[in-house]
């Protein structure tokens, strides 16, 4: 079935009498082509025109082909339509997918084409642009390809009038010659070029049109204006005053005249014409007549708007794309088919620093490469990658990659082909990026405070170093440093203290360390080192030792001393075990043996550790469950006034009941109660149990109970007792609560809140430690309790009277623990000593018993040797 416009008599009509048909090429046609493929980056562009049984190609670019059938071609359909007609993949297309155009060598899979209309509803042709990728044309695209076919269009009106014109020359010449040896009037047309002529008699006014003349007005041929005034009443208003000024002029100064001018036929149809005049004389010299020509200048005056209404759109587009690439933030070259760099934007010039003159020059983009080479340009690329983009051809695929710069800018490049050849490369820099992705990658695998690795960097290398071990052979050491002490630094100094002291124990340890040995922090005042190279028991041991030393010495925190110490495990691969869970577990056991055998030193991991180990978490886990089942109870010990000879007091003594091992003294279980935070609700029970047997105490005997450093670091630990006495009905100065003496660092804050209680407070185990003097004299004690040891010395008969005289001197009583014989008692007695406890009075009993005793006695109790105190 043939495919043909409604109105395809009065097309061809009109094409067969433009003349374009079977015309030589033109330069103008064809750059329209060129410009299209240019534009829009396509390998084929042509202008046909559709004649009855065939296709003629006007102009082409990238593709030539003679006539060709109508229809078998794109353009049969185009111009079916005003609309453009776009074909986005004619091999799917079942109107296209057998054309030659298609399976023919050219291969076209893409078509786009819009019809070239002179007159409404009368395609001549089309433009096409074809391509041998299946494609879309976006909005702008297509405004785009309107745009150039205004253009087409404009260049064919301009031809037509061009034919008009030479063909109403050629028959003006015709004319002329066989009227010239008769009428000179013609002769004078002749010269002056004549599309229609026109005459004007001075004497009479009277006006000669010829018919041409007569129709570019509207009036039928032989019918001219009477006179000048009518004659000039058809050029329009604007023009009208101007065009009979020339005319006057010509007249009285016998002059010729030109000129261009609008006039408005009878029809209201405006038309723009171009005139010429001169003026006729007689023999005498006498101006007898105006005579001359005009020409009808509409068609080519309108082609000619077009053609510059297109080209400034061309040139606005033009100039909005060198703005654009001059102001793009990524660096842009466009490269053609012939290799030859035809774009090169500013932000490329300066991130590539390509020296100005060079690019203007058009040079190749191996010319370019050449350059970099010389400037070392590449000098940061790995061998392959330097190789490849100083060498390799331009990519045929979308390719990027990344590299650095001499001047240590780092550059994103991508090169994108174009479909006929070349390609273009965008140069984005990406070094804040870069910079931002390793920050970022660090920050992932370092501690933010110390700037250490931290625990998952370290579990990375551990992992790698016993990976090696067991492929390889050889050893690794690992070390565990728990801080002793730092906790009481950051609850009494604050945590930004606690901050200054970290980055300071981070700093010395990586001074303590050697180049291959890696430091981490694993949290809170956790840190590990793993040793580099071989590791052995010796230098595992030497590297701990300069360690403890380090961290030994006291550390300035603005004005005020902190001094610490640290603990430390050490275990190694493969002996202690080959993966990286075992080797750290078995670290921290060594590391807990050296904190429980005195801190502030290290131990190495033995076997036996995990069998202690395995019979600490029993035992955890039995306490956890122990209160909750009632096994604990209070014992309790009198203690004397040895002045009065009665007792004045009873110690509340922690005993557990326990299911399977027996009773437990309190060594065998608080110090894992206060790792564990079990200590802080047991002693609240404690604490609850105590107040509530003394309401059976007779009057003036107080009930002592003793705070560890766990439970003095709780912030509720003053509202506890507050409620505890609330809830008993005991009245504070009945409580007293003995604080270890090395406790009172941990809780030296909390002691003024219980003091404001009303409760007594007293130093437990004086003597025994450094730092009691000092803690005397500032804290709110009432009571000092001489640490058994002291009182029971071969020195105690000076050092006793001295600590009860200070005693005295700070308005505190001193209470002697231990007392286990006769002499001992005696002598606390004469040294000045206000109480006792011991064995020797009484030991720790039952609270019943503790009743029995106290219902009658007053004085010294039984001696009962068989037992030592837990006290």
């Amino acid at each position: 079935m043939q495919l043909r416009p409604e109105r395809e008599a009065e097309r061809l009509s009109e094409l067969h009498a433009l003349g374009l048909l079977d015309t030589p090429p033109e330069d103008h046609f064809d750059a329209v082509c060129r410009l299209a493929r240019t534009l829009f980056r396509v390998p084929y562009a042509w202008i046909s025109l559709v004649d009855a049984d065939r296709l003629w190609c006007k102009a082409s670019a990238g593709i030539q082909f003679g006539p060709t059938g109508r229809d078998a071609a794109f353009c049969n359909h185009a111009i079916l339509s005003d609309a453009p007609l776009v074909v986005e993949d004619a091999a799917a297309d079942p109107r296209f997918r057998d054309v030659a155009l298609v399976t023919g060598p050219r291969s076209v899979r893409f078509y786009a084409g819009i019809p070239l209309m002179l007159r409404p509803g009368l395609p001549l042709g089309t433009l096409c642009l074809a391509d041998t990728v299946p494609r879309r044309l976006t909005d702008d695209e297509t405004a785009r390809l309107s745009d150039l076919t205004a253009v087409v269009v404009a260049q064919i009106r301009h031809y037509e009038a061009r034919v008009a014109s030479e063909t109403e020359a050629r028959r003006r010449r015709a004319s002329e010659d066989a009227l010239s040896r008769a009428n000179r009037n013609l002769t004078l047309a002749e010269q002056m070029g004549r599309i229609g002529h026109w005459r004007v008699d001075l004497a009479s006014g009277a006006t000669t049109w010829s018919d041409e003349v007569c129709r570019m007005h509207g009036r039928e041929p032989g019918d001219p204006a009477a006179d000048v005034a009518e004659a000039l009443s058809y050029y329009h208003p604007e023009d009208r005053d101007r065009v009979a000024g020339l005319v006057t002029a010509a007249r009285e100064h016998r002059t010729g005249f030109h000129f261009k001018a609008r006039i408005v036929r009878r029809d209201g149809e405006e038309r723009v014409v171009i005139s010429r005049g001169i003026c006729q004389q007689d023999e005498a010299g006498t101006a007898t007549a105006l005579f001359g020509s005009v020409q009808d200048v509409t068609e080519m005056a309108r082609a000619e708007a077009e053609l510059q209404e297109s080209a400034a759109r061309l040139r606005a587009s033009t100039a909005l794309l060198d703005a654009t690439l001059a102001h793009m933030d990524q660096g842009l070259m466009m490269i053609d088919e012939a290799g030859i760099v035809r774009v090169c934007n500013e932000r490329a010039l300066a991130l590539l620093d390509l020296p100005r003159d060079l690019m203007r020059a058009e040079p190749t983009f191996d010319e370019v490469r050449r350059h970099q080479l010389a400037q070392d340009d590449f000098a940061h690329c790995d061998a392959a990658l330097r190789e490849q983009v100083a060498r390799a051809p331009l990519a045929t695929h979308p390719y990027t990659y990344e590299r650095q710069r001499p001047n240590g800018t780092v550059l994103e490049i991508r090169t994108v082909p174009l479909p006929t050849g070349g390609a273009v490369r965008t140069y984005t820099d990406i070094t804040a990026r870069k910079a931002a992705e390793a920050q970022v990658a660090h920050l992932a695998r370092h501690d933010g405070l110390t700037g250490l690795p931290n625990r998952a960097l370290f579990r990375d290398s551990l992992d790698q170093r016993l990976a090696a071990v067991a492929r390889h052979g050889g050893t690794c050491g690992l070390l565990c440093l728990d801080l002793d002490a730092f906790k009481a630094v950051n609850d009494t100094l604050g945590h930004l203290a606690g901050d200054a002291l970290l980055r300071e124990v981070a700093g010395r340890i990586r001074a303590a360390l050697r180049r291959e040995d890696l430091p981490a922090r694993l949290g809170g005042d956790e840190f590990a080192v793993l040793l580099g190279g071989e590791a052995s028991s010796g230098s595992a041991a030497a590297t701990a030792e300069r360690l403890v030393a380090a961290l030994r010495a006291p550390v300035d925190l603005g004005g005020q001393e902190a001094t610490i110490g640290v603990s430390i495990g050490i275990a190694f691969a493969p002996e202690h075990g080959l993966d990286s869970d075992t080797l750290l577990k078995r670290a921290d056991l060594a590391l807990y043996r050296a904190k429980s055998e005195g801190r502030n030193t290290y131990r190495h991991f033995a076997a036996a550790m995990d069998r202690a180990a395995e019979e600490r978490r029993r035992l955890e886990r039995d306490l956890r469950v122990a209160l909750r089942r009632g096994e604990f109870v209070l014992h309790y010990q009198p203690v004397f006034d040895l002045a009065q000879g009665r007792i004045a007091a009873v110690e509340a003594l922690l005993r557990w009941n326990h299911p399977a091992r027996g009773p437990l003294p309190p060594a065998a279980f608080l110090p894992l109660a206060e790792e564990t935070g079990v200590i802080v609700p047991l002693g609240e029970w404690v604490l609850g149990r105590a107040l509530h047997d003394a309401r059976a105490l007779p009057p003036g005997i107080r009930v002592v109970v003793n705070v560890g450093g766990a439970q003095l670091r709780q912030a509720g630990l003053a509202a506890a007792i507050r409620a505890a006495l609330a809830a008993t009905g005991a009245a504070p100065e009945r409580l007293e609560l003995d604080i270890a003496e090395g406790a009172i660092a941990d809780g030296a804050g909390r002691l003024a809140e219980l003091a404001a209680l009303g409760v007594g407070l007293a130093c437990d185990g004086f003597g025994a430690g450094a730092s009691s003097l000092g803690a005397l004299r500032r804290l709110p004690f009432g009571r000092i309790k001489l640490d058994r040891e002291v009182a029971a010395s071969a020195g105690a008969q000076g050092l006793v009277p001295a600590i009860v005289a200070l005693g005295a001197a700070l308005g505190m009583t001193v209470t002697a623990k231990g007392a286990e014989t006769e002499a001992q008692l005696a002598a606390l007695r004469e040294a000045g000593c206000a109480e006792a406890q011991g064995f020797l009075l009484g030991r720790p009993v039952p609270f019943g018993e503790v009743l029995a005793v106290l219902g009658g006695a007053t004085s010294q109790g039984p001696v009962d040797r068989s037992e030592r105190s837990c006290a």
